[in-house]
Protein backbone atom coordinates (compact mmCIF):
# COMPACT_ATOMS: atom_id res chain seq x y z
CA UNK A 1 0.00 0.00 0.00
CA UNK A 2 1.62 3.09 -1.01
CA UNK A 3 1.30 5.84 1.45
CA UNK A 4 -0.40 9.40 1.12
CA UNK A 5 2.68 11.06 1.65
CA UNK A 6 3.85 9.38 -1.59
CA UNK A 7 1.67 11.33 -3.65
CA UNK A 8 3.04 14.80 -2.31
CA UNK A 9 4.45 17.17 -5.29
CA UNK A 10 6.22 19.02 -2.76
CA UNK A 11 8.35 17.84 -0.11
CA UNK A 12 10.96 19.32 2.44
CA UNK A 13 14.67 18.31 2.81
CA UNK A 14 16.28 18.31 6.25
CA UNK A 15 19.15 20.86 6.21
CA UNK A 16 17.79 23.03 2.98
CA UNK A 17 16.27 25.85 5.93
CA UNK A 18 12.48 24.73 5.60
CA UNK A 19 12.48 25.80 1.59
CA UNK A 20 9.81 23.44 -0.36
CA UNK A 21 11.10 22.18 -3.75
CA UNK A 22 8.98 20.50 -6.72
CA UNK A 23 9.96 16.99 -7.17
CA UNK A 24 10.15 15.74 -10.72
CA UNK A 25 7.76 13.41 -12.02
CA UNK A 26 10.61 10.37 -12.23
CA UNK A 27 11.19 11.01 -8.53
CA UNK A 28 7.66 11.25 -7.29
CA UNK A 29 7.43 7.07 -9.80
CA UNK A 30 10.50 6.45 -7.92
CA UNK A 31 9.42 7.39 -4.24
CA UNK A 32 5.91 5.79 -5.08
CA UNK A 33 7.76 2.28 -6.13
CA UNK A 34 10.21 2.09 -3.33
CA UNK A 35 6.88 2.54 -1.01
CA UNK A 36 5.36 -0.59 -2.73
CA UNK A 37 8.66 -2.42 -2.28
CA UNK A 38 8.56 -1.26 1.69
CA UNK A 39 5.11 -2.58 2.03
CA UNK A 40 6.22 -5.60 0.37
CA UNK A 41 8.62 -6.65 2.71
CA UNK A 42 8.38 -9.03 6.20
CA UNK A 43 8.32 -6.55 8.97
CA UNK A 44 11.24 -7.29 12.26
CA UNK A 45 10.92 -4.73 14.51
CA UNK A 46 11.99 -4.78 18.37
CA UNK A 47 11.14 -3.22 21.39
CA UNK A 48 13.67 -1.02 23.35
CA UNK A 49 14.03 -2.64 26.46
CA UNK A 50 15.02 0.73 27.98
CA UNK A 51 11.81 1.68 27.65
CA UNK A 52 10.58 -0.80 29.91
CA UNK A 53 8.46 0.21 33.54
CA UNK A 54 6.00 -1.84 33.77
CA UNK A 55 4.99 -5.74 32.27
CA UNK A 56 2.69 -4.83 29.57
CA UNK A 57 4.29 -4.01 26.54
CA UNK A 58 2.45 -1.16 24.86
CA UNK A 59 0.83 -2.45 21.75
CA UNK A 60 2.68 0.07 19.54
CA UNK A 61 6.18 -1.40 20.86
CA UNK A 62 5.60 -4.73 20.81
CA UNK A 63 8.08 -6.09 18.67
CA UNK A 64 7.47 -8.04 16.02
CA UNK A 65 8.53 -10.68 13.40
CA UNK A 66 7.20 -11.50 9.90
CA UNK A 67 8.12 -14.20 7.96
CA UNK A 68 6.45 -12.69 4.96
CA UNK A 69 4.85 -9.66 4.12
CA UNK A 70 1.20 -8.99 6.04
CA UNK A 71 -1.70 -10.16 3.94
CA UNK A 72 -4.23 -7.50 3.29
CA UNK A 73 -7.09 -8.74 5.65
CA UNK A 74 -10.70 -7.89 6.95
CA UNK A 75 -12.88 -9.32 9.52
CA UNK A 76 -15.58 -9.28 6.95
CA UNK A 77 -16.35 -12.73 5.62
CA UNK A 78 -12.98 -14.02 7.62
CA UNK A 79 -13.14 -18.15 8.38
CA UNK A 80 -11.75 -20.29 10.30
CA UNK A 81 -11.34 -23.96 8.99
CA UNK A 82 -10.77 -26.66 10.69
CA UNK A 83 -9.83 -30.21 8.80
CA UNK A 84 -7.92 -33.35 8.68
CA UNK A 85 -8.21 -36.40 11.23
CA UNK A 86 -11.69 -35.32 12.20
CA UNK A 87 -14.84 -36.22 11.71
CA UNK A 88 -16.54 -33.31 10.79
CA UNK A 89 -14.58 -30.70 9.51
CA UNK A 90 -16.07 -27.43 9.75
CA UNK A 91 -15.95 -23.47 9.27
CA UNK A 92 -16.31 -20.92 11.69
CA UNK A 93 -17.05 -16.78 10.92
CA UNK A 94 -14.90 -14.18 12.98
CA UNK A 95 -18.01 -12.88 14.49
CA UNK A 96 -19.02 -16.64 15.58
CA UNK A 97 -15.62 -17.38 17.59
CA UNK A 98 -15.54 -13.49 19.07
CA UNK A 99 -19.05 -14.47 20.57
CA UNK A 100 -17.76 -17.66 22.22
CA UNK A 101 -17.09 -17.50 26.06
CA UNK A 102 -13.46 -16.13 25.82
CA UNK A 103 -10.66 -15.98 28.76
CA UNK A 104 -7.84 -13.59 29.29
CA UNK A 105 -3.87 -14.71 29.73
CA UNK A 106 -0.77 -12.51 30.17
CA UNK A 107 2.37 -14.38 28.17
CA UNK A 108 5.68 -13.06 27.18
CA UNK A 109 6.24 -13.36 23.35
CA UNK A 110 10.08 -14.20 22.40
CA UNK A 111 11.36 -15.06 18.69
CA UNK A 112 14.06 -18.07 18.56
CA UNK A 113 15.91 -15.91 17.34
CA UNK A 114 16.43 -13.32 19.50
CA UNK A 115 20.26 -12.46 20.51
CA UNK A 116 20.90 -11.68 24.26
CA UNK A 117 20.17 -8.67 25.45
CA UNK A 118 17.75 -8.50 22.64
CA UNK A 119 14.54 -6.45 21.65
CA UNK A 120 12.35 -9.68 19.95
CA UNK A 121 10.51 -9.95 23.06
CA UNK A 122 7.63 -8.57 24.91
CA UNK A 123 4.76 -9.28 27.16
CA UNK A 124 1.16 -8.19 26.55
CA UNK A 125 -2.39 -9.38 28.08
CA UNK A 126 -4.22 -11.81 25.49
CA UNK A 127 -7.81 -12.39 24.96
CA UNK A 128 -9.60 -15.14 23.08
CA UNK A 129 -11.08 -18.67 22.98
CA UNK A 130 -9.53 -22.39 24.20
CA UNK A 131 -7.93 -23.56 20.93
CA UNK A 132 -9.20 -26.94 22.13
CA UNK A 133 -13.02 -25.86 22.43
CA UNK A 134 -12.78 -26.08 18.64
CA UNK A 135 -10.73 -28.93 17.73
CA UNK A 136 -13.08 -30.94 19.82
CA UNK A 137 -15.81 -29.75 18.01
CA UNK A 138 -14.77 -31.55 15.15
CA UNK A 139 -14.05 -35.15 16.52
CA UNK A 140 -10.36 -35.55 15.99
CA UNK A 141 -9.69 -39.18 15.08
CA UNK A 142 -8.13 -41.88 17.59
CA UNK A 143 -4.55 -41.41 15.59
CA UNK A 144 -4.60 -37.61 15.63
CA UNK A 145 -0.63 -36.50 17.08
CA UNK A 146 0.01 -33.40 15.52
CA UNK A 147 -2.14 -29.64 14.87
CA UNK A 148 -1.38 -27.41 11.69
CA UNK A 149 -1.43 -24.04 12.14
CA UNK A 150 -1.54 -21.90 9.53
CA UNK A 151 -1.31 -18.56 8.65
CA UNK A 152 -2.75 -16.15 5.40
CA UNK A 153 0.13 -15.24 4.55
CA UNK A 154 1.68 -18.23 3.56
CA UNK A 155 3.42 -19.29 7.03
CA UNK A 156 2.52 -22.24 9.21
CA UNK A 157 3.44 -24.42 12.02
CA UNK A 158 3.16 -27.95 13.31
CA UNK A 159 2.32 -28.62 16.96
CA UNK A 160 2.15 -31.64 19.17
CA UNK A 161 -1.72 -31.79 19.55
CA UNK A 162 -1.12 -32.14 23.36
CA UNK A 163 0.43 -28.53 23.19
CA UNK A 164 -2.71 -27.31 20.72
CA UNK A 165 -5.39 -29.51 23.21
CA UNK A 166 -3.94 -27.65 26.07
CA UNK A 167 -6.74 -25.14 27.88
CA UNK A 168 -4.04 -22.83 27.81
CA UNK A 169 -3.21 -22.52 24.03
CA UNK A 170 -5.59 -20.00 22.67
CA UNK A 171 -7.11 -18.63 19.40
CA UNK A 172 -7.05 -14.76 20.01
CA UNK A 173 -8.79 -11.41 18.58
CA UNK A 174 -7.60 -8.99 21.25
CA UNK A 175 -4.36 -7.80 22.75
CA UNK A 176 -3.64 -5.90 25.99
CA UNK A 177 -7.92 -5.18 25.64
CA UNK A 178 -7.72 -3.82 22.07
CA UNK A 179 -8.19 -5.01 18.75
CA UNK A 180 -5.02 -7.32 17.20
CA UNK A 181 -3.32 -4.69 15.04
CA UNK A 182 -2.86 -5.67 11.45
CA UNK A 183 0.97 -6.62 12.15
CA UNK A 184 0.01 -8.73 15.33
CA UNK A 185 -2.51 -10.87 13.38
CA UNK A 186 -5.74 -9.10 12.95
CA UNK A 187 -8.47 -10.61 13.00
CA UNK A 188 -7.06 -14.03 14.94
CA UNK A 189 -4.02 -15.51 15.66
CA UNK A 190 -2.84 -18.22 17.84
CA UNK A 191 -1.33 -17.69 20.94
CA UNK A 192 0.91 -21.11 22.24
CA UNK A 193 1.84 -20.10 25.79
CA UNK A 194 5.56 -20.87 26.90
CA UNK A 195 6.63 -21.75 23.28
CA UNK A 196 8.66 -19.48 21.09
CA UNK A 197 7.04 -16.85 19.35
CA UNK A 198 7.26 -18.66 15.92
CA UNK A 199 4.38 -21.29 16.87
CA UNK A 200 1.58 -18.35 17.47
CA UNK A 201 0.56 -18.39 13.90
CA UNK A 202 -0.55 -14.74 12.99
CA UNK A 203 -3.77 -14.03 10.86
CA UNK A 204 -4.72 -17.83 11.61
CA UNK A 205 -7.01 -19.34 8.35
CA UNK A 206 -6.36 -22.73 8.90
CA UNK A 207 -5.80 -25.40 11.59
CA UNK A 208 -5.11 -28.61 10.52
CA UNK A 209 -5.38 -32.38 12.68
CA UNK A 210 -2.44 -34.82 11.54
CA UNK A 211 -1.93 -38.37 12.38
CA UNK A 212 2.40 -37.35 11.86
CA UNK A 213 4.55 -34.40 11.86
CA UNK A 214 5.61 -33.12 8.85
CA UNK A 215 9.21 -32.79 7.75
CA UNK A 216 10.66 -29.60 6.83
CA UNK A 217 9.28 -27.54 9.43
CA UNK A 218 12.84 -25.85 10.19
CA UNK A 219 13.73 -24.06 13.26
CA UNK A 220 15.36 -26.83 14.57
CA UNK A 221 18.15 -27.22 16.55
CA UNK A 222 21.51 -27.93 14.73
CA UNK A 223 24.57 -29.75 16.73
CA UNK A 224 28.20 -29.50 14.90
CA UNK A 225 30.82 -32.28 15.07
CA UNK A 226 33.84 -32.99 13.64
CA UNK A 227 32.94 -36.70 13.29
CA UNK A 228 29.11 -36.04 12.18
CA UNK A 229 29.19 -32.71 10.73
CA UNK A 230 26.13 -30.66 11.34
CA UNK A 231 22.84 -32.60 12.23
CA UNK A 232 19.02 -31.54 13.81
CA UNK A 233 18.99 -32.63 17.56
CA UNK A 234 14.78 -32.05 17.98
CA UNK A 235 12.75 -29.17 17.17
CA UNK A 236 13.32 -25.44 19.08
CA UNK A 237 9.76 -25.01 21.08
CA UNK A 238 9.46 -24.15 24.71
CA UNK A 239 10.86 -20.81 25.56
CA UNK A 240 14.63 -21.52 27.60
CA UNK A 241 15.11 -19.34 31.29
CA UNK A 242 16.74 -15.90 30.50
CA UNK A 243 16.78 -12.15 31.93
CA UNK A 244 17.81 -8.66 30.07
CA UNK A 245 19.03 -5.43 31.33
CA UNK A 246 16.55 -1.98 30.94
CA UNK A 247 18.39 0.16 32.85
CA UNK A 248 21.51 1.57 32.99
CA UNK A 249 21.91 0.72 29.00
CA UNK A 250 25.29 -1.06 27.69
CA UNK A 251 27.78 2.14 27.53
CA UNK A 252 25.97 3.94 30.19
CA UNK A 253 28.05 6.76 31.74
CA UNK A 254 26.72 7.42 35.53
CA UNK A 255 27.12 10.02 37.76
CA UNK A 256 25.94 9.35 41.13
CA UNK A 257 27.16 6.57 43.39
CA UNK A 258 23.63 4.38 44.11
CA UNK A 259 21.48 3.70 40.96
CA UNK A 260 18.96 1.13 40.62
CA UNK A 261 19.22 -1.33 38.20
CA UNK A 262 16.21 -2.91 36.08
CA UNK A 263 14.91 -5.08 33.89
CA UNK A 264 12.70 -8.58 33.03
CA UNK A 265 13.29 -11.87 32.88
CA UNK A 266 11.23 -15.15 32.11
CA UNK A 267 11.21 -18.94 31.57
CA UNK A 268 8.50 -20.10 29.14
CA UNK A 269 6.28 -22.65 30.66
CA UNK A 270 8.13 -22.12 34.36
CA UNK A 271 7.96 -19.58 36.97
CA UNK A 272 11.30 -17.56 37.43
CA UNK A 273 12.39 -18.21 40.97
CA UNK A 274 15.29 -15.84 41.43
CA UNK A 275 16.83 -12.95 39.51
CA UNK A 276 20.95 -12.06 40.45
CA UNK A 277 22.61 -9.48 39.19
CA UNK A 278 26.54 -9.56 39.18
CA UNK A 279 28.80 -5.84 39.18
CA UNK A 280 31.99 -7.62 38.45
CA UNK A 281 31.60 -9.08 35.14
CA UNK A 282 30.06 -12.82 36.96
CA UNK A 283 32.73 -13.24 39.24
CA UNK A 284 30.20 -12.79 42.36
CA UNK A 285 26.39 -12.85 41.70
CA UNK A 286 23.93 -10.97 44.56
CA UNK A 287 19.88 -11.75 44.65
CA UNK A 288 17.48 -9.20 42.65
CA UNK A 289 14.31 -7.89 43.83
CA UNK A 290 11.20 -9.49 41.96
CA UNK A 291 8.51 -6.44 41.65
CA UNK A 292 5.65 -8.79 41.52
CA UNK A 293 5.05 -12.53 42.10
CA UNK A 294 6.19 -14.64 39.10
CA UNK A 295 3.56 -16.70 36.76
CA UNK A 296 4.47 -19.24 34.23
CA UNK A 297 4.04 -17.65 30.78
CA UNK A 298 4.82 -14.21 31.98
CA UNK A 299 8.29 -12.17 32.50
CA UNK A 300 8.47 -10.86 35.77
CA UNK A 301 10.26 -7.23 35.88
CA UNK A 302 12.84 -6.76 39.03
CA UNK A 303 15.64 -4.44 40.59
CA UNK A 304 18.66 -4.00 42.53
CA UNK A 305 19.77 -1.04 44.13
CA UNK A 306 23.49 -0.99 43.46
CA UNK A 307 25.60 0.90 45.92
CA UNK A 308 29.02 1.70 43.71
CA UNK A 309 31.86 1.92 45.85
CA UNK A 310 34.60 3.94 43.65
CA UNK A 311 34.45 5.55 39.41
CA UNK A 312 35.33 3.27 37.13
CA UNK A 313 34.08 1.07 34.39
CA UNK A 314 32.41 -2.23 35.67
CA UNK A 315 30.74 -5.37 33.81
CA UNK A 316 27.58 -5.66 35.00
CA UNK A 317 26.19 -9.41 34.38
CA UNK A 318 22.34 -10.78 34.95
CA UNK A 319 20.97 -14.53 35.22
CA UNK A 320 17.77 -16.00 36.18
CA UNK A 321 16.70 -19.72 37.63
CA UNK A 322 13.46 -20.97 37.14
CA UNK A 323 11.35 -23.12 39.32
CA UNK A 324 12.88 -26.27 38.04
CA UNK A 325 15.93 -24.96 38.45
CA UNK A 326 17.30 -24.08 35.46
CA UNK A 327 19.57 -21.61 35.24
CA UNK A 328 21.22 -19.56 32.63
CA UNK A 329 24.00 -21.24 31.27
CA UNK A 330 27.26 -19.63 31.45
CA UNK A 331 28.17 -20.78 28.04
CA UNK A 332 26.27 -22.04 25.26
CA UNK A 333 26.20 -25.73 24.69
CA UNK A 334 29.57 -26.98 22.72
CA UNK A 335 28.81 -27.65 18.87
CA UNK A 336 25.25 -25.77 18.74
CA UNK A 337 25.57 -24.59 15.33
CA UNK A 338 22.21 -22.73 14.85
CA UNK A 339 20.95 -19.07 16.31
CA UNK A 340 17.91 -20.04 18.26
CA UNK A 341 17.77 -20.16 22.09
CA UNK A 342 20.38 -18.25 23.00
CA UNK A 343 19.99 -17.77 26.79
CA UNK A 344 23.68 -16.85 28.18
CA UNK A 345 23.73 -14.27 31.13
CA UNK A 346 23.80 -10.83 29.52
CA UNK A 347 26.60 -8.84 30.32
CA UNK A 348 26.84 -4.72 29.56
CA UNK A 349 29.92 -1.73 30.49
CA UNK A 350 28.86 0.70 32.55
CA UNK A 351 30.93 3.63 33.67
CA UNK A 352 30.71 6.03 37.11
CA UNK A 353 32.35 9.17 36.29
Amino acid sequence: MVTRAFYRWHSKSPGDGGRRFALSRRALLASAFAGLLEAQKAEVSGFDLSLLDQPLTPVELFFVREHFPAPAVSAAGWKLSLSGAVAAPIEISYEDLAERPRRKLAVTLECAENPVGGGLVSHAEWSGLSLASVIESTHPAADARFVRLSGADGFARTIPIEKAMHPDTLVVNQMNGEKLPANHGFPLRALIPGWYGMDSIKWLRRVDVLPAAEPGQGYERQVQSLLAGVRTSGPVTAMQVKSAFSRPVDGAILTRRRFTIRGAAWAGENRVRQVEVSTDGGKKWTGARLDSEASPYAWVCWSYDWRISSAGPYDLSVRATDDQGRQQPVERVSGRADDYELNIPQTIRVTLT
